[in-house]
């Protein structure tokens, strides 16, 4: 089959600049092409031809000036064309543009925030977009279930599928690959001997570094080997700042070596700087749909520290790969599991082999397009209420 997937305004495809759904798509292209004939509609970028064919996969790129202007250019490419499935990502509300211009064409939306609201789309358009897809996809329970609620009679066209990591890439310490260069990034960024509390992420008060930069202030009284180390910047691609990471870098440079902070790092690095960690912490403060940061992190095999806001609890069985913090404003919520897990390596090892064990039998890019091609395929699609059961799994083998 031709299938025609529609990026996101905000980014190119492949991720040379970053993005959550750029990563996804990226995951995903080897397995689709696989079977099927692909195409991908994402930004122009000025690294990247506006048309090319890589790998047996078409790319068509476009500029925008404004998202009604991009998704025009995506409806004026597909009247040219033909394909049986367009895959839309986390845009409903530019759907319809597309789907006027291939009536014949099957529509699958792929749905990473929370677009449904009223704030993102009139309930009329909603529906309009939910009449015309065969099914919606989207990365957790959480999302489904706000779509649910919006608009109950669409119900039945929800499906979550939890997305994924490369598990060669995010390779864990103590495999030969993984434990060598992890020497070697210690080394090169002065953190031998130290334990290293890890958050990568971009820097906003949504995902809460600033919590953490004053959990770690109490942590250091006790354990003074321990860093914070914040890996990214305000927005992908770039190290542009504003007041919000004026002020953090502002209370970091008071903790001295406590807190280091890297800037951006490309996407290509990011795997890397994963076996820095010791801990792994997402402090997001925001109902988050769920970062794929969970992902890499268990795959590199670290314990992870999240909080009880959206879908990031979805992919944690408390006390086997990580933790839940339901106080989630509270720097002191933070300390106290930060000093738990340092307290008791053994613990957290443990958890970070569990975290990558569940990577390996639910969390690859593998599994992520073969429920895509379920769909596509009206085939039966796997069971995802074994992602949430890692007592079941064991007890039935």
């Amino acid at each position: 089959m031709k299938i025609l997937l529609v990026c996101t305004e905000k980014l190119p495809v492949p991720c040379i600049r970053g993005g959550a759904i750029q990563t996804y798509i990226d995951g995903i292209l080897p397995y689709l092409k696989r079977e099927h004939e692909i195409t991908v509609f994402s930004l122009a970028d000025p690294e990247l031809p506006d048309r090319e064919i890589r790998e047996n996969i078409r790319y068509q790129r476009a500029s925008r000036t404004t998202s009604e202007e991009y998704y025009q250019a995506v409806a004026d490419f597909v009247a040219g064309q033909q394909f049986d499935w367009i895959v839309i990502y986390n845009r409903p509300k530019y759907l319809p543009i597309v789907a006027k211009a291939a009536p014949n064409t099957r529509f699958l939306l792929s749905m990473h925030n929370e677009m449904f609201h009223t704030k993102k789309i009139e309930p009329e358009e909603a529906k309009i977009c939910l009449d015309r897809v065969e099914k919606v996809v989207t990365v957790s329970k959480f999302i489904a279930d706000g779509i649910a609620k919006l608009f109950p009679e669409y119900k039945h066209k929800l499906q979550p599928v939890y997305a994924g990591v490369d598990l060669k890439r995010f390779q864990p310490r103590w495999t030969e690959g993984g434990g060598e260069k992890r020497q070697q990034m210690l080394a090169a960024h002065g953190l031998e001997g130290k334990q290293v509390i890890l958050c990568v992420g971009r820097l906003t008060d949504k995902k809460g570094p600033h919590i953490l930069i004053s959990a770690i202030a109490k942590v250091i009284k006790k354990h003074p080997s321990a860093v914070l180390l914040l890996v990214g910047s305000k927005w992908y691609g770039n190290n542009n700042e504003n007041d919000y990471v004026r002020e953090i870098k502002g209370k970091a440079e008071k903790l001295g070596s406590a807190v280091q902070m890297t800037g951006f790092i490309p996407p290509s690095e990011v795997a890397d700087y994963f076996l820095l960690g010791d801990i792994f912490v997402c402090a997001s403060q925001w109902e988050e749909p769920l970062a794929r940061v969970h992902y890499e992190a268990m795959a590199t095999g670290l314990c992870t520290i999240t909080t009880a806001r959206g879908g990031n609890p979805e992919v944690i069985v408390p006390g086997k790969n990580g933790i839940v913090i339901t106080d989630y404003e509270n720097p002191n919520a933070f300390a106290k599991q930060i000093d738990y897990l340092l307290s008791k390596p053994k613990e957290s090892e443990a958890m970070g082999r569990t975290g990558r064990e569940l990577a390996e039998l639910y969390y690859s890019w593998s599994r992520v397009a073969w429920d895509i091609l379920s769909i596509i395929n009206d085939s039966k699609s796997l069971p995802l209420e074994k992602l949430n059961s890692i007592e079941q799994d064991k007890e039935a083998g």
